[in-house]
């Protein structure tokens, strides 16, 4: 492995971000003879509370990369489905129909996978390692990107990079995501984290999803003796530290299982939480000549349905299979024309995972519309098999995922029937507010190509 970037050198790929998208290309892409550099400002374990839930979409494509050894060799847990939790009822749903586990998840420490990617990925002698801080994108007289500029961490001094293809990965807070899109960034809410030790859940190898809370909570296993408890705290504002104990002892305390009031208290006295901003942002890129946008920089969801790896390990492939179909990067042409392709292609791939993590989000937090679901999905068949290939990334039919949704819309309509609370006002709204959730994202996030596209499984 190289370390240091001669301002001579012209590489194929310049990665700026060496997080999960950027990683994760890169170990795809150097075992093929790819020149490469991959600069971030620093290479050390990070500690992060979301993107540690891998969904089987994930899996599957880590496999079609023949990179899922790299979730071996630091605790990794797998999931095998989800358990819902609702006022004392609860029960389980596999990600498989049957009793195999062909289809399973991963849970995580986020920090320890994402060492183990770029320990990958730097033993390749075609990648070379640089410590810094990338500060501007540079371009020629055409506007066309040739590369980068950036601080070199030890020395201080600013250097550039040039490559025929910059591909700026730098995650939620990207730097250059004002040049190569018209993203708007929303901040939906924010995950209070922390880590329940030596807990017993009440489903082993499962996500569990507490709905009788009046906000939603989730937890599922990181490693063999940690579980990770995920608090939603609404709002645009992060909670200060007075706010989290008495949003976590009020809010979530009162509606833990049993088996969890040992771990949980033990994990108050600790008093060792973790506060992320939730963001959606639709993919709106910019084309431009020369770079790419890949992974958080170019597209966010709400972390509620973990479906944040799924959406950038399918970017990460498809961008990686149209740069592979290329006899080399010296064509300027043909790898712009490559370029907007997976753009093209990408609105297909996570229009589902990108939809239903916001749409989940949104009917969790309305107590008519989340009853709905935990009675739909209670009832079996399709009415959890399909709802649960879509969660897992499996399915991409945009069409099943409408279908399910207006399902449970009509199925509350059907509740208050039955509870003697039937009337035009109740009706309406219980319409309004499911066209609400679901209308933004559906305008942000469907093209014609969702459609036609092939749509079941990797």
């Amino acid at each position: 492995m190289n370390t240091l970037a001669e301002d001579n050198d012209i590489f194929d790929i310049c990665i700026v971000g060496a997080g999960m998208a950027g990683a994760t290309i890169g170990a795809y892409l150097a075992p093929k003879g790819i020149k490469i550099a991959l600069i971030d400002r620093e290479y050390t374990e990070k500690r992060r509370i979301v993107g540690e839930l891998l969904q089987p979409g994930a899996v599957e494509t880590l496999k079609k990369m023949n990179l899922e050894h790299l979730l071996e060799g630091f605790d990794a847990q797998p999931v095998y489905g989800y358990a819902l939790f609702n006022n004392g009822k609860q029960f389980s749903i596999s990600y498989n129909p049957d009793d195999s586990t062909n289809y399973h998840g991963v849970g995580s420490h986020n920090g320890r996978f994402l060492q183990k990617i770029r320990a990958d990925v730097l033993n390749n002698e075609s990648v070379t390692q640089i410590h810094g801080t990338v500060s501007e994108l540079v371009e020629d007289s055409k506007g066309v990107v040739t590369g980068v500029k950036y601080r070199e961490k030890h020395t201080r001094e600013f250097k550039t990079v040039k490559a025929k293809l910059t591909i700026t990965s730098d995650g939620f807070f990207s730097s250059f995501r004002k040049d190569l899109s018209n993203n708007v960034k929303t901040v939906t809410s924010f995950f209070i984290g922390l880590i329940l030790k030596d807990c017993e859940l009440p489903f082993p190898n499962h996500g569990h999803v507490f709905l009788s809370a009046p906000t939603p909570f989730i937890c599922y296993p990181i490693s063999s003796t940690e579980t990770r408890l995920l608090i939603d705290f609404p709002g645009e504002k992060a909670p200060k530290k007075d706010d989290i104990r008495k949003h976590v002892l009020t809010k979530v305390a009162p509606f833990l299982p049993a088996e969890f009031k040992e771990c949980f208290t033990n994990a108050m006295a600790e008093n060792d939480f973790k506060v992320m901003p939730n963001h959606y942002m639709p993919a709106k890129p910019v084309l431009r000549e020369g770079a790419v946008l890949l992974g958080d920089a170019l597209n966010m969801r709400h972390p509620i349905t973990g479906g944040g790896l799924t959406a950038v390990f399918s970017d990460v492939y498809l961008l990686s299979t149209h740069l592979l179909a290329m006899p080399d990067f010296n064509d300027p042409k043909l790898l712009h024309e490559k370029l907007e392709s997976y753009y093209q292609d990408r609105y297909h791939a996570n229009t589902n995972v990108n939809i239903m993590a916001n749409a989940l989000y949104g009917v969790m937090s309305n107590d008519l519309l989340k009853q709905g679901v935990f009675e739909y999905l209670r009832k079996g068949g399709d009415n959890s098999g399909g709802p649960i290939s879509l969660l897992a990334g499996l399915n991409k039919n945009p069409t099943s995922l409408i279908k399910h949704f207006f399902s449970v819309a009509w199925l509350c309509i059907i509740n208050l029937t039955e509870k003697n609370k039937m009337n035009l006002a109740n009706v309406f709204h219980i319409i309004k507010d499911a066209f609400c959730i679901i209308k933004p994202l559906a305008v942000h996030e469907l093209r014609p190509s969702s459609f036609y596209k092939k749509n079941i499984q990797h």
